[in-house]
């Protein structure tokens, strides 16, 4: 039985509340501003010089239940958590660093079950170019993953063999809002490959099998996703799964493929800051552990992944240059001074505010000019009865003077 300690119970109560990451070995998280998709990558970058980090926290359990005929009952929970930190640079108008160690892993595996630290694990992410205007948007991401944690191989997780894996993903996004990607209907599909480096690898650390892989596990990954955008929140909803093209050893506990469906929800409190929440179902069939291979402890109704799945996450934006950028360009004009910084949204706010006051004082002129046609219109009417009536005055005298003679 997996039993709590303290490590585990304070792990629980920090990063549930939102300080870990999910891992990046299923896609990845969104990198433009502080909103996207979940569990993929969009094809964007963050701006050039900017800083994000983000805190993350994922976990799932089961609980089983026995009934016994002397009346009498146990229960069991198995927890699988996972948390990290995740750090994103942006390089140049093309690339983009990221850098994620995962802290926290449940590994259900000797005293203690738990990795700390787990894997380290560091990728570049190419914006190749754009079409419509920056609609369109295409890129590639290159994925390493450095083993540092003590055991592999563990359950509920996607497959790992404790050795230096490698990865390349196509990525393809479209927004409605080329100049804020992240505020306009947006999609994205995801595709890529990742060499496991699994090849003679022994995965039954207890040493009683011998079971090695002739040729290294390739894991085709990919998903897609939706995002609308609100006022302050954003909604999305993600497919995404894998597919072995050379499955794992039989001593490997996820050596099936999988697809997830994650809806999600993201609260953007202000423009440097963000936190979100997903919800992964499992619509692919259950497949049992268990297998005449694999020796450990574990019970048979474990699945090889989980169910369900329950995400946190909390973005940050450490260093954001578009105030900066903002305030450079437009310092000559007098828009921004000392006293008062205007970000990009505070000014597209203000434009709008601008607007606003232009279209009133256009009804009050529009107002003005109908009040002028009126009076113009009383003048030229009270004009032609004047008119009138000097006519009609000039033609009686006129007969009165034919009268006279």
């Amino acid at each position: 039985m997996i039993r709590l300690n303290n490590k585990t119970v304070i792990f629980i109560l920090i990063f549930s509340s939102g300080l870990a990451i999910i891992p990046v070995v299923a896609l990845g998280q969104y990198e433009q501003g502080i909103s996207g998709p979940f569990n993929l990558n969009t094809a964007w970058n963050i701006p050039n010089g900017d800083l994000a980090i983000e805190l993350s926290s994922r976990f799932y359990y089961n609980n089983k239940t026995f009934y016994y005929s002397n009346n009498t009952v146990s229960a069991i929970t198995y927890w699988d958590v996972q948390g990290g930190i995740r750090l994103m640079y942006g390089l140049g108008d093309r690339y983009q660093l990221g850098l994620t160690q995962i802290c926290y892993q449940d590994n259900h595996k000797g005293e203690g079950g738990y990795n700390f630290p787990d894997d380290l694990f560091l990728s570049v992410k190419v914006k190749a170019y754009s079409l419509k205007n920056g609609a369109w948007n295409f890129g590639g991401r290159f994925l390493t993953r450095i083993p540092v944690a003590d055991h592999h191989n563990v359950i509920l997780e996607p497959y790992s063999a404790g050795k230096l894996e490698a990865g390349v993903f196509g990525l393809v996004s479209y927004t409605a809002n080329p100049n804020f990607p992240e505020h306009g209907l947006n999609f994205h599909l995801n595709l890529g490959l990742i060499d496991h480096n699994d090849h003679g690898v022994n995965l039954d650390e207890s040493g009683k099998s011998s079971v090695l892989k002739k040729h290294n596990s390739r894991e085709l990954i990919g998903g897609v996703a939706v995002l609308m955008p609100a006022t302050k929140f954003d909604f999305s909803a993600e497919f995404y799964g894998n597919y072995f093209v050379s499955k794992p050893p039989p001593t490997a506990f996820s050596r099936h493929s999988y697809v997830y469906f994650s809806p999600g929800i993201t609260y953007r409190a202000f423009y440097w800051l963000s936190f979100s929440c997903g919800f992964d179902v499992r619509l692919t069939p259950n497949k049992s552990s268990s297998s005449s291979y694999i020796q450990n402890s574990l019970p048979n109704y474990l699945p090889t992944y989980p169910r369900w799945r329950l995400n946190f996450k909390m973005r940050m934006n450490l260093i954001s240059r578009i105030k900066a950028r903002f305030a450079e360009k437009e310092q000559d004009k007098g828009l921004v001074t000392e006293k008062k910084e205007i970000t990009v949204y505070d000014r597209i706010a203000d434009e709008k505010k601008h607007i606003e006051e232009a279209e009133q004082e256009l009804e009050e002129i529009i107002k003005q000019r109908k009040k002028m046609d009126e009076i113009l219109a009383r003048l030229k009417k009270a004009l032609e009865i004047n008119e009138k009536k000097k006519k009609g005055d000039k033609d009686k005298n006129s007969k009165k003077i034919n009268d006279l003679f």
